[in-house]
């Protein structure tokens, strides 16, 4: 699904380092709060679990969380997230259409920054028209 690699810390079974929630929370940035939700909403379907039904991250896990963090931040709802994992899960045959996604998702991110750049260039004129009398709004 996706091929990032993070450090290391404990092991699991086949020798891949493993995390908790708490580390991936601290690693990442994204509050555990945020993590358990995701994963209830399915978005990481090979998720293990460890004793008494902890939730225990690879390094692909926690590079799944980046992209449906960065999926979510560009507006994409939580529905079309669990569509592109379930895409996800069909491998190569749907790399076509997640491709699309991304593409889609990446033309609305640019869009918003051109406005947010746009938006930020006007404070800062009002800023300046403050700052050097009394003009502004």
């Amino acid at each position: 699904m996706i091929d990032h690699v993070l450090g290391n810390n404990h092991s699991g079974n086949d020798g891949a380092p493993r995390y908790s929630i708490s580390e991936v929370s601290e690693m990442t940035g994204i509050s555990a709060f945020t993590i358990r939700y995701y994963d209830k909403c399915g978005f990481f379907p090979k998720l293990q679990r460890g004793k008494n039904n902890v939730r225990s991250f690879a390094d692909q896990d926690i590079a799944a969380l980046h992209l449906v963090d960065a999926l979510r931040k560009s507006g994409l709802s939580i529905e079309g997230i669990q569509y592109y994992v379930r895409l996800s899960l069909k491998g190569d045959s749907s790399r076509k259409e997640r491709m699309a996604i991304l593409e889609a998702r990446e033309t609305v991110l640019e869009y918003q920054r051109e406005e947010l750049g746009e938006s930020l260039k006007t404070l800062h004129r009002e800023y300046g028209g403050l700052e050097n009398s009394s003009e502004g709004f």
